[in-house]
């Protein structure tokens, strides 16, 4: 598999995508105005804390307090691969490890979305290219993505022997067959950040700022400048000279995967990102079979729908469904990992009668998201076809990044019929002629309802002048919101 990365920087926002064998799999944003605050760390105040809802809310010097879980504060356990074990369950009052006004240093794991502040943990986590240290903690795990049991033994006996106390080393998979310098240079690296973050725990004003996550780029040649990468191409002159910089002689090896973009074109669009982004963008995205996927989303859960579409088959129904759905399972894990989808996610696919093809579809899924670095867990499907599927949240999805909300439907993607809208304008307009008496009222209303009140409309609304003697004037306003009117009384 050809694996590159493509960063993009541009006026004020830099966009970052991984693509595999030429297909863009991955986009992220990261815009001047509005960076992400994962992974950032603050030493905040207990604000409340609510035992009926096993949570609290935390001051960390934002416009919105952050909120804690009961499972975020508790101290925790893993197993060898560090995989959580316990997560405070057990506790049945929050009460019992938090009070307000207590002072405790929390980390970012979900940024705010909607009227929700950040989410926040108070399990530390500070990732570097080859293992992530946890302050406070003494676990120890190795990823379980590595599977040679000599190179397991090999790593834990690297760490365990440079591990500091009271601090936690999860090894992650690019560990694999590092030299043990690199190892050490890279731990003790992360151990230098962990004792700064002490310090700054025990002097300052409350709430503060005590680490910052590094920016997008740097995020980028921690989570995909790897061995296995084949190129790390970047536009800009400046930051490409900062990329190797940073690689240092840390890394020697993979200075040569980083390339200066020198081409005059866009690069998304040179390498058909673009393209990608437009689609994962859309509610509907078309399968190479003529059969298409439909995405939508609520507030609780994303939905995806499969449809036959231009698809006819040339078997019976059960072979065709089962093809379709085949091809979709494939898709839809592009599209997740692509769209940045996460919490729960129901899939409908075509009805199958067969339990061997429902598993079949099910087996095809798992193995697909498999290649996705976020968690996915896929869960069976149903004898209606649906699949649950849960995705890790930790950055906001795609579309959050590129959409804002319709000014007129506020993002449920339908609004009232224009005959409704005129009929609730007609109504104010009847209120305000009792009012008027015999005067003259201006209506200025939005072109496509002044439409409807001047023609299936027109006879209400000359009822309306001859009931109440009073002339009226309708007026197309482009600045008139979609089902309001605005209304003044004129003398004649």
């Amino acid at each position: 598999m050809v694996k590159e990365v493509l960063v993009d920087v541009g006026i004020g926002e830099i966009r970052l995508a991984a693509l595999e064998n030429g297909q863009p799999v991955e986009i992220y944003i990261e815009k001047k105005d509005h960076e992400s605050l994962v992974g950032n760390i603050y030493r905040g105040k207990v604000e409340r804390v609510l035992p009926g809802m096993q949570a609290a809310f935390v001051d960390i010097g934002l416009e919105k307090n952050a909120f804690l879980y009961v499972k975020d504060v508790i101290p925790v356990s893993y197993n060898d691969e560090g995989e959580l074990l316990f997560s405070g369950e057990d506790f049945s009052d929050i009460s019992e490890v938090l009070s307000c006004g207590e002072e405790i240093s929390v980390q970012v794991i979900k940024d705010a979305t909607g009227n929700k502040g950040p989410r926040v943990s108070t399990r530390l986590s500070l990732p570097g290219r080859y293992c992530v240290t946890m302050p406070h903690s003494n676990v120890f795990g190795i990823s379980k993505r590595i599977t040679d049991q000599n190179e397991r033994k090999r790593l834990r006996q690297i760490f365990e022997k440079a591990k500091p106390e009271n601090v936690g080393i999860i090894v992650r998979t690019a560990a694999e067959n590092v030299l043990e310098e690199q190892l050490i240079e890279d731990m003790e690296e992360l151990e230098a950040l962990c004792r700064g973050l002490a310090l700054k725990e025990q002097k300052g004003a409350v709430p503060r700022l005590i680490y910052r996550e590094p920016d997008i780029i740097s995020h980028a040649i921690r989570e995909y400048l790897k061995a296995d990468t084949d190129r790390f191409l970047i536009n800009n002159r400046e930051e490409y000279e900062k990329v190797l910089a940073l690689l240092g002689d840390a890394a020697p090896g993979l200075k040569t995967k980083v390339q200066y973009f020198s081409k005059n074109y866009d690069m998304f669009a040179y390498y058909h990102v673009e393209s990608a982004l437009e689609e994962a963008l859309s509610r509907k995205v078309w399968l190479k079979s003529g059969a298409y996927l439909i995405f939508d989303r609520t507030e609780a859960l994303s939905v995806i729908d499969v449809n036959s579409g231009k698809f006819v088959g040339k078997s019976d129904l059960e072979e065709t469904a089962l093809k379709i759905n085949l091809e979709a399972a494939k898709e839809i894990a592009h599209q997740i990992r692509l769209r940045n989808l996460s919490g729960i996610i129901i899939i409908d696919f075509i009805d199958m009668h067969q339990r061997d093809h429902r598993d079949q579809v099910v087996q095809t899924l798992k193995e697909a998201v498999k290649t996705d670095r976020t968690q996915t867990v896929v869960v069976d499907m149903t004898n209606l076809g649906l699949v649950e599927l849960t995705r890790k949240k930790i950055r906001q999805p795609l579309y959050k990044s590129f959409t804002v909300d319709c000014r007129v439907c506020h993002g449920t993607g339908y609004y009232i019929s224009p005959v409704t809208a005129a009929r609730r304008i007609e109504k104010r307009i009847d209120s305000q002629m009792a009012e008027a008496g015999h005067g003259c009222l201006e209506v200025y209303v939005h072109p496509e309802i002044l439409r409807v009140l001047e023609t299936s409309e027109k006879d209400s609304v000359e009822n309306l002048k001859t009931r109440y003697n009073c002339g009226l004037k309708l007026i197309s306003s482009k600045d008139a919101d979609y089902d309001e009117a605005f209304i003044r009384k004129i003398e004649i």
